[in-house]
């Protein structure tokens, strides 16, 4: 292929990933963890929705199949191109953040005229996805996922990245004073190399409960209702920079905080803190809870100290539902999930965080001895090679002896750096629910997931 035509599907590729990377309404990255954790429970809720393909602009799918044309490395070096030209926003716009705009944002995905006998509150995973969507209840995030874009930087130059995060924190501060959130500068040298070269991703955690929270709970909990709190424990050290502002250098994965440490040093000392991506502060745990008392609600506390557990939890939630098909499982994988394609086909979830190798073990986990017959597996194109990534023959290795396997949303040949994945994705969930539906989707109560956790304590 001539040059020419390599670079007119590189600028395509640039001309797409400006709205894949474009933040969705209120600020927030449309393809970050926590926002399709909110974004997949409205889905599940009202039936509307396109799940992954929610980043994507319509008709994207010509041009990354252009794309995905083209050798691995070339592949790999068109995203990240795209990303240098268009991921994030300017950080001139840092100071335009509002964190009640945020909190917004988050119920602003659910129906107005409609009032809920539970909802849910805390950390945002993939498995608490399912939960909430099992509950017919609506998710409200503890945290907000933002990037800025600043100029290339090696992504091995942690101080250079600290200096622009930093700056792009100081402008949130100094747009919302008060201490009912907090900021982390997150930066992963290993799993995001690409994103870290060409953008700053901050999250913002909250602290308290905002005004548009309690707004809503006032408005849609139903008389009697319960809250369910989502606080994971999981911890990982974080550098202080200022006032509730913190660097937290690598992330969840087959590669410990120690090993991040010793690669990528921090003069500073560093404080063992609820993780950037998956913990919930307590501070904001806490302040549920009294807000909660203070009204009179019901509260149901789920603490976990690691992701991978919830994971375990909501599986067990989905076999205490009638109608269930307890002989499948759908091993989704980080933001390529769809509860609503679980609770029409009754196929149970078992959500990964991760496309890394200590998140199989959870496969083995969870589902040793269970007699299955069909497995649907989504490992996630990271575009990337970390170290830590499970290659397809180990996802065969763990999956295969348990029953059928049938991969969904991947093309084996193209994996990790698939780039129309998220469309055949979409595509096998809307097939599942077609060839699969159920007459009545599944639910589960409130009272079931009492009684569900009151088993697990005495384990």
């Amino acid at each position: 292929m001539r040059k020419e035509a390599f670079g007119v599907i590189f600028l395509l590729a640039g001309m797409i990933l400006s709205h894949v990377a474009a933040s969705a309404d209120g600020g927030v990255v449309p393809f970050d963890s926590g926002t399709r954790v909110v974004r997949e429970v409205a889905e599940a809720l009202t039936g509307q929705g396109r799940s992954i393909l929610e980043a994507y602009p319509w008709g994207s799918n010509i041009f990354l199949g252009l794309i995905s044309l083209l050798p691995e490395s070339a592949r790999i070096s068109a995203i990240e191109w795209g990303m240098r030209v268009s991921l994030g926003s300017s950080p001139d716009r840092a100071g335009d953040v509002s964190i009640d705009d945020l909190a917004r944002w988050c119920v602003a995905q659910y129906p107005e005229d409609v009032r809920y006998p539970v909802i849910v509150v805390g950390s945002p995973n993939g498995a608490v996805a399912h939960l909430a969507s099992l509950l017919r209840a609506p998710f409200l995030t503890t945290s907000f996922g933002l990037a800025f874009r600043h100029s290339t930087i090696d992504p091995n130059d942690v101080d250079a990245y600290r200096r622009t995060s930093s700056a792009v924190a100081e402008r949130i501060r100094a747009a919302n004073p008060g201490d009912g959130y907090e900021i982390v500068c997150h930066v992963d040298p290993l799993h995001d190399r690409s994103m870290v070269r060409v953008a700053d991703f901050v999250r913002i955690k909250l602290l308290d409960v905002p005004e548009p929270y309690r707004l809503f709970v006032e408005e849609h909990l139903a008389p009697g209702g319960t809250i369910v709190l989502i606080n994971c424990t999981y911890s990982w050290p974080q550098v202080p920079l200022a006032s509730d502002v913190f660097l937290q250098v690598g992330g969840l994965g087959a590669v410990d905080p120690d090993e991040y440490a010793d690669r990528w040093p921090i003069e500073e000392a560093a404080e063992l803190r609820r993780e950037s991506e998956w913990g919930c502060p307590q501070a904001f745990a806490d302040a549920v809870v009294d807000y909660a008392t203070a009204a009179g609600i019901r509260v149901i506390e789920i603490e976990r100290d690691h992701p991978a557990e919830y994971s375990r939890l909501v599986y067990d939630a989905y076999l205490a539902c009638d109608n269930v098909r307890s002989d499948a499982v759908m091993i989704d994988c980080f933001n390529h999930l769809n509860p609503r394609t679980n609770l029409v086909t009754g196929i149970p979830g078992l959500w990964l965080p991760f496309n890394t190798r200590d998140a199989l073990d959870l496969v083995d986990r969870a589902l040793t001895n269970k007699n299955l017959s069909t497995l649907y597996a989504s490992p996630l194109p990271s575009f990337a090679r970390s170290p830590d990534t499970a290659a397809l023959s180990d996802w065969v290795d763990a999956i295969a002896p348990l029953g059928s396997l049938e991969w969904i949303g991947i093309l084996p040949v193209k994996y990790p750096a698939d780039p129309l994945s998220p469309y055949r994705f979409v595509r096998d969930m809307a097939r599942l629910r077609d060839v699969l539906a159920l007459d009545v989707p599944l639910h589960l109560s409130i009272d079931a997931l009492a009684s569900l956790l009151a088993r697990a304590a005495e384990l």
